[in-house]
């Protein structure tokens, strides 16, 4: 039986594997990559800061994540030279072009360097048919160790609510998805707040946020 080679994955894959002992590996591995996938674009867990160098009379700049996965959204382009005590946006109307191009409003006074930070997610395909779960970059693993309950109840409810099958059961498949709802939106929470106990439970509509707005989260 093949198992994932990473062993942040072998825990969560095995305590699965326990409870529906009737789905095959290959089933487990498609429906826990369809879980973190859905969990990464709601909740912008996984950030990776690029730096890239700008420039007067330019505004079209080719910025690529140096770790794994792919860049699912721009979320903040900063000078790290004026990000004490609070990263904010260098200008307004930034936009990002998948799969990495930053397109800015207006071009640079000066010649220097930015950052700008991703929310990333897996990509397509698995490393190999040994590996066939995704992988992270290492400074992310702790994503896979802190919210695996909400991995594992995801990947449960979308095995039980599978059709036809020897473990198939409707009413544990809506439970488990429910749980897994839940956990995403405590994920989601976290991290709007930089899991700080008791941060602010009140934020600015980003609709009509401007460049002084704070960081991302």
């Amino acid at each position: 039986m093949p198992t994932p080679n990473d062993p942040l994955f072998e825990r969560l894959f095995n305590d699965i594997k326990l409870t529906v002992p009737g789905a095959i590996d290959a089933v487990i591995y498609q429906e826990l990559w369809r879980v973190i996938e859905d969990f990464l674009s709601n909740t912008n867990a996984w950030v990776e800061e690029v730096p890239f160098y700008v420039e007067p009379n330019k505004f079209d700049y080719q910025v690529t994540p140096l770790g794994k996965g792919m860049a699912e959204r721009l979320l903040m382009v900063f000078d790290p030279a004026q990000a004490w005590p609070e990263k904010r946006w260098t200008q307004q109307g930034i936009r990002f072009q998948m799969p990495d191009r930053i397109i800015l409003m207006y071009s640079p006074s000066t010649a220097t360097t930015w950052r700008a930070a991703f929310a990333k997610n897996i990509s397509d395909p698995p490393l190999s048919a040994t590996q066939p779960l995704p992988v992270i970059d290492t400074g992310a693993s702790w994503v896979i160790d802190m919210y695996r309950d909400a991995f594992r109840f995801g990947t449960l409810g979308y095995l039980f609510m599978q059709p036809a099958k020897p473990y198939s059961n409707p009413k544990l498949g809506a439970m488990n998805w429910q749980s897994y709802v839940a956990e995403r939106g405590r994920a989601r929470t976290a991290i709007l707040h930089e899991n700080v106990y008791g941060g602010q439970k009140w934020m600015y509509p980003q609709g009509y946020a401007t460049t002084a707005r704070k960081g991302w989260t």
